[in-house]
């Protein structure tokens, strides 16, 4: 199955958040979406890089949707703090990306 425009996006944004972050741990989510119309992406990062990430994404996730079919609101960027996050889950997402 293809991948849906606002899939497509949140990946954009996921490489857009390494290449401006190379820590970061993020993952994609289509899971609160179930007409497959739009995806969430969680951004883990330490703190004193979260706010700099965030705006920076927020304006790049607004030059993507140009041009696009896509609600702004059904691509959704969530910041979230890399030392407060579960260790099972940073374990899981280090793994996959490292196969990225």
């Amino acid at each position: 199955m293809g991948m849906t425009q606002a899939e497509a996006i949140a990946e954009r944004l996921k490489q857009e958040a390494k290449r401006l972050y190379g820590g970061a741990l993020m993952r994609v989510s289509l899971e609160a979406y179930p007409n497959d119309d739009g995806a969430d992406i969680y951004i883990y990062a330490p703190k004193k890089y979260s706010d700099m990430l965030l705006s920076k994404l927020k304006a790049a996730k607004m030059g993507f949707l140009k041009n696009t079919k896509v609600d702004g609101d059904k691509v959704r960027i969530f910041m979230e703090d890399m030392e407060n996050m579960n260790p099972e889950l940073k374990e899981r997402l280090t793994a996959e990306q490292g196969n990225d």
